[in-house]
């Protein structure tokens, strides 16, 4: 059984989100004050599957300090060797991230997930909020100091090659102690890049998931999903392995992020069965989607297509892995937060005019 620890300031709100979020004989949670948990670090106790931590624990009495700050001292016991490898993952509400963190980096480094206590009731939301938990516990308990990085991806040194980046390696070998090794291959999972999830699959292929042809081009794409560590719990594929494969094996002439919709679905139906092709939101203009919206992900959650010729430079709050996708806002969902200092407003401005004369 997988126990957590979940450090909050508020004991109902520990109670409720435990209910929600607990599995029977998988996944245990066990709700403590900052306060205890600032006891456990003092004692060398703490040696959990994970830790869940809210950012502001100001309404404990008698805390001195944040979760921000407590998740940094655990950081430091682990790199001392004090504590043995875990992760953390920041778990607040939108609003209370807003207030406590704003545009402020400095803190992200301590965590290896960031997710929203807001998403916890939306549909979907929630299994995949348990799949997170247990294969971050996952893959810290599978890497170690000597870590064989070819075995831990999943990868041959050929597939490495063709899909991997040496960047990811040298990030690897700076990485000194195992949390740091772990927490490269949460980001390699985590982030878009070199590996894309389900979503971001199916956008590059232009069709809605639950398509009649949707299950035979999963079956054929096994080539390239991946295999290493968290596997079982976070169904990725390699981006370059999608990209080789439409060269390929589907048209040579047209790569795949230069096919339309229209084309992409033409193809695949004529190999696979009938596609139902994905639908661009009015909010995100263009028919060639390739990324997900970085904004309405940091605001809402919401999962929305991105053409990237249609799009909005969105720079992320850290500086990104040199093998990251660059990031994105979908023009619409820019123009309602022109003044966010993350979003080119240069760019802004000047889609925004291409968009009215279109």
């Amino acid at each position: 059984m997988i126990e957590w620890l979940f450090v909050d300031d508020v004991p109902d709100d520990r109670a409720s989100f435990v209910d929600a979020l607990e599995i029977a004989n998988i996944l245990q949670i066990a709700a403590i004050s900052g306060l205890e948990a600032k006891s456990m670090l003092a004692d060398k106790r703490m040696a959990p599957a994970g830790v869940l931590m809210d950012v502001d624990l100001s309404n404990e009495q008698g805390m001195q300090g944040t979760g921000l700050g407590l998740a940094f001292d655990i950081r430091s016991a682990q790199y001392r060797g004090a504590l043995p490898s875990f992760p953390i993952i920041r778990f607040s509400l939108r609003e209370v991230v807003k207030q406590n963190v704003g545009h402020d980096t400095s803190s992200d480094d301590a965590f290896d997930l960031k997710i929203y206590k807001d998403d916890v009731k939306k549909d979907g939301h929630l299994s995949s909020m348990q799949c997170w938990m247990r294969g971050t516990s996952a893959i810290y308990a599978a890497i170690g100091p000597n870590v064989d990085f070819l075995n831990a991806a999943g990868v041959t040194a050929s597939q490495w090659e063709a899909w991997g980046d040496v960047s990811f390696v040298d990030a690897l070998r700076y990485a000194d102690r195992p949390h740091l090794k772990a927490a490269c291959f949460v980001q390699l999972i985590s982030t878009p890049g070199l590996l894309i999830d389900e979503t971001l699959l199916a956008t590059r292929l232009g069709v809605a998931p639950g398509s009649t042809g949707y299950a035979a081009v999963l079956k054929e794409l096994e080539v390239f999903r991946y295999t290493g560590v968290g596997a079982d719990f976070f169904p990725r594929w390699w981006a370059r392995g999608l990209e080789v494969w439409w060269d390929q094996e589907i048209n040579p002439d047209v790569p795949l992020s230069g096919a339309s919709l229209s084309e992409r679905v033409t193809e695949l139906q004529a190999r696979f069965g009938e596609f139902q092709q994905l639908s661009m939101p009015e909010s995100s203009p263009g028919n060639r989607p390739w990324r997900l919206c970085s904004l309405s992900m940091e605001r809402s959650g919401e999962f929305l297509p991105v053409d990237p010729i249609w799009a909005v430079p969105f720079r992320p709050r850290m500086l990104p892995a040199e093998w990251a996708d660059p990031t994105y806002a979908a023009l619409g969902v820019a123009a309602k937060d022109a003044d966010n200092p993350q979003l080119d407003g240069g760019e802004l401005e000047r889609q925004l005019k291409r968009y009215r004369k279109n």
